[in-house]
Parts: C-alpha cells; structure tokens; sequence
C-alpha cells in the first residue's frame, strides 16, 4: 500500500493509488451501524404488528430471534463483501510487486 495521504489519493485523477484500502474499517463500522437498524427495524415491524397484550408478547418471541438472525446475516454478507473487495484490491498490489521485480530482474 502506498504512503500518500487519504486526501491526496482522492484526489488522484489518474486512479493510480486506492483511497477504498484506506477507508474500509470505516466504511465496514458504518455498515454494521446499518445492519444494527436493520435489525432494530424488524424488531419494531413485528412489534407494530401485533395488537394487544397476547400480540406484543408473541412479536416480542418472534421478533427478537428474528431480529438477531437479520442483523446475523447482513453482518455476514457485508463481511463476505469487504472481504472480497480486500482480496481485489490485494490482488492489484501484488501484481504491481510482480510487475516491478520483472523490470529490476528482466525476462530471462
């Protein structure tokens, strides 16, 4: 990974330097943020479904698995995303490295 500023590497027009490898704890922070709301959000789905003592207990059964297993799996899947773009992003350098040692050594 380069050295440059995040700043600096915004604003590279010519794409030559990354800017995702350095934001991508944050932007994963954030996503979990989300996959927290999403979870709350089917929570207070179930709950503002149902309709009287008996109807919020039952949401309340139903809706806090259901809640934990949605945050889960989106926990997951933003994961798996990252994770993917990492492996790309690691890719590039390598071949950079790979590329580099082929002009220091030449063909042989």
């Amino acid at each position: 990974m380069d050295n440059r500023s995040l700043v600096s590497s915004l604003f590279d027009l010519s794409f030559t330097h990354f800017i995702t490898p350095k934001i991508q704890r944050f932007l994963y922070a954030i996503l979990l943020g989300l996959s927290g709301l999403a979870g709350l959000g089917v929570l207070f789905t179930a709950l503002g479904m149902a309709s009287g003592f008996f109807g919020k207990a039952g949401a309340l059964i139903v809706g806090l698995p259901a809640a934990g297993i949605a945050f889960i799996f989106l926990a997951m899947y933003f994961r798996v995303m990252m994770e993917v773009l990492m492996v790309v992003f690691r890719g590039v350098e390598f071949l950079r490295e790979i590329r580099d040692s082929m002009k220091t050594t030449g063909p042989e």
